[in-house]
């Protein structure tokens, strides 16, 4: 499936059809891909579902040879080795929630909005350069009416307004994206 422009979709099964290790939202597998890279992926599926891991993939400008081979090699009935999965981001009990993702850093952030009870908190900041290359942007819009806020550079003109959306909520802080977004709530 493709998510977004760039972006490759990708649902994992066992060979043998086997039940897939149990995840928690904020999990990632690792891919050990045939040229010798190992490249670790967010979860982004129902943690419920234990048919299949589903992963996106952003095809990196900047790939080091992970995303490039992934968006150039991956096809159904592909047999590729996975371990996991791993969790290093854990979602944690909280009244309140904000969420901040840039670009494929929606992955882990779309698992942890879906498996929180629906009287939870929460709100979440989306930003990317445009809209059709955010993974999953429409969808999120959609199921979380008034939750969701979704900022397209190409749309807003410039970056969002980190500061405002981080003074709204006393909740906890979820962050994923790339390094200029990190550094900037840093600041």
């Amino acid at each position: 499936f493709a998510p977004a422009q760039g972006i490759l979709g990708i649902d994992l099964a066992a060979q043998d059809g086997a039940v897939l290790k149990p995840w928690l939202p904020g999990s990632h597998i690792t891919l050990h891909l045939s040229n010798g890279l190992k490249r670790q992926y967010s979860l982004c599926g129902d943690p419920a579902d234990r048919t299949h891991f589903e992963i996106a993939v952003l095809n990196s400008p900047q790939s080091r040879g992970g995303s490039a081979w992934v968006h150039a090699n991956v096809r159904q009935g592909l047999v590729l080795s996975v371990s996991g999965p791993h969790n290093h981001f854990e979602l944690e009990a909280s009244t309140e929630y904000l969420f901040v993702a840039g670009g494929i850093g929606i992955t882990p952030i779309k698992s942890m909005i879906e498996s929180l009870p629906q009287r939870r908190e929460w709100k979440l900041l989306y930003a990317g350069r445009s809209r059709s290359s955010m993974a999953f942007a429409s969808e999120l819009e959609r199921d979380y009416p008034g939750r969701v806020i979704v900022h397209a550079d190409d749309e807003q003109g410039g970056r969002p307004d980190l500061d405002a959306f981080l003074s709204s909520s006393n909740g906890h802080v979820y962050v994923c994206g790339p390094e200029p977004l990190l550094n900037a709530l840093i600041e």
